[in-house]
């Protein structure tokens, strides 16, 4: 049923790079320090190797020191202007890729002198392994080979977690939606009309999965008191040994409004949902999965983020601590903002923005996930990459249209492969049964059961990368 990816891809090119799996990029952490009499110092890193991650520390005398961008950088150091001289100590996650060295380019602007050191700081102690000195303004070189940076490395608990593939799972269908109560696509024909509560359906839909070598369902849920949680319920009654479920937060329920709200709702859902033998762990600690986890508090269709919601999120963390619980809570937004995996145990962006940005962006998020916690401590974070085979929401009212098509399976192929390609620690299938996006692997009337084919051929390629 599966056509191969590379006969595939070149219908969508600019992910064609993601065509060929391989090893995953190693991650060294080195410690970068800068002193400066000049006005300014930037650090950049030459292609192809990527500086992913970078904290300041123990600086003075300045008055920005900072990373600026993913990939390339720079880092930078400004000195206030009341100040002799500024320093600072970066701790920096980067990866050589496939360079013989790593080629550091520093400019300094303003007359006075800069210093330059790095040291391997795989594991402790750091020791030197480069520096330099610049007397004037302008620009010098460092190098450093991929030999130096990559001993006693790479840096533990960098590398991908086991794979696991998960799809999002609607349980709000009644027989009365396919005849017209949704807005689903004319093109879009279910041939089997079905309830989300009648087992038979249950048990379809679960052999489905298991069958396309689904791990387990992400459950759409809106609160407990919403008449769909009894669906959910449906659904966890008959989940087979080697099937998980985990719950999705539809951060725009009326369910949660507030603080008090949401602690209220994810204590219950975790008293009950997550009790179950069948539930979704990572570590022994349940999962929970937040749509726009950005936009908390706020209507559908509200442009911008909500104001200091990492706050918002801490507390409610610190509130669901009170009641004993301990989630691994996945967030999700767009525009990413990567100080996220600051608050939140991983991201995910449920669909996509483009599919001409899915690769590089998951080249960024799977790697920021794995080098997380080398530069900042704490746990290893969790970067789920989502696999959509088209998406479609021309005809339901209300909505900026949005339309990528299927391309007979190619865009599907196309996304696995960046999934696969990039070391993603889950892939998340967007999705097995919404309908009104056209975006279900769910068999219709026009491709059968082709995706649940794919899904299964790519699934096992994801895991054997």
């Amino acid at each position: 049923m599966a056509v191969l990816v590379a006969a595939l891809l070149p219908a969508v090119p600019e992910i064609a790079s993601a065509a060929t799996p391989a090893r995953p990029d190693p991650i060294y952490r080195i410690i970068v320090s800068v002193r400066t009499s000049a006005d300014a110092v930037r650090i950049s890193l030459a292609r192809p190797a990527l500086l992913i991650r970078a904290e300041a520390r123990r600086f003075r005398g300045e008055r920005v020191a900072d990373l600026r961008r993913f990939g390339r950088g720079p880092l930078v150091l400004t000195r206030h202007p009341g100040a002799g001289h500024a320093r600072a100590t970066f701790v920096v996650a980067l990866t050589p890729r496939d360079a013989a060295r790593a080629r550091f380019r520093v400019s300094s602007e303003g007359p006075g002198t800069v210093v330059v050191r790095i040291r391997n700081a795989n594991v402790r102690p750091a020791r030197p392994i480069g520096s330099m000195r610049l007397e004037a303004p302008g620009t010098g070189r460092l190098v450093v080979q991929t030999s130096r940076l990559a001993a006693r490395g790479p840096v533990r608990g960098t590398e991908p977690l086991p794979p696991n593939v998960l799809a999002f799972y609607y349980p709000w269908y009644q027989v009365s939606d396919w005849a017209g109560l949704l807005p689903i696509a004319a093109d879009n024909v279910n041939p089997t009309p079905y309830d989300t509560d009648d087992p038979a359906t249950i048990d379809r839909h679960i052999q489905q999965a298991v069958g396309a070598g689904i791990d387990g369902f992400i459950v759409s849920w809106w609160g407990g008191d919403n008449p769909w949680d009894a669906n959910v319920v449906a659904l966890e009654e008959r989940i087979p040994p080697g099937f998980t479920f985990a719950l999705y937060l539809e951060m725009f329920s009326p369910a949660f409004r507030n603080e008090v709200d949401l602690v209220r709702e994810i204590d219950h859902a975790l008293d009950t949902h997550g009790a179950s033998e069948h539930y979704l762990r990572v570590g022994g600690r349940p999962v929970l999965y937040v749509f726009s986890s950005h936009n908390v508090f706020q209507e559908v269709g509200t442009v911008g983020k909500t104001p200091r919601y990492q706050e918002i999120w801490r507390r409610v963390l610190d509130g669901l601590a009170r009641q004993g619980h301990d989630p691994v809570v996945i967030g999700e937004g767009r525009p990413f903002d990567g100080e996220d995996f600051g608050v939140f145990d991983g991201m995910h962006m449920y669909g996509t923005e483009d599919p001409k940005i899915t690769h590089p962006r998951n080249r960024q998020m799977a790697l920021t996930a794995r080098a997380w916690a080398a530069v900042h401590g704490g746990e290893r974070k969790i970067w789920g990459a989502s696999v959509i085979p088209g998406y479609d929401d021309r005809h339901i009212p209300g909505r900026k249209p949005d339309f990528f098509p299927r391309l007979g399976g190619a865009l599907y192929e196309a996304q696995w492969a960046s999934a696969t390609a990039t070391h993603a620690d889950q892939a998340l299938i967007v999705s097995f049964n919404e309908w009104m996006e056209t975006t279900n692997i769910e068999p219709n009337a026009e491709w059968g059961d082709q995706y649940l084919g794919l899904t299964a051929v790519l699934a096992a390629r994801f895991r054997d990368r």
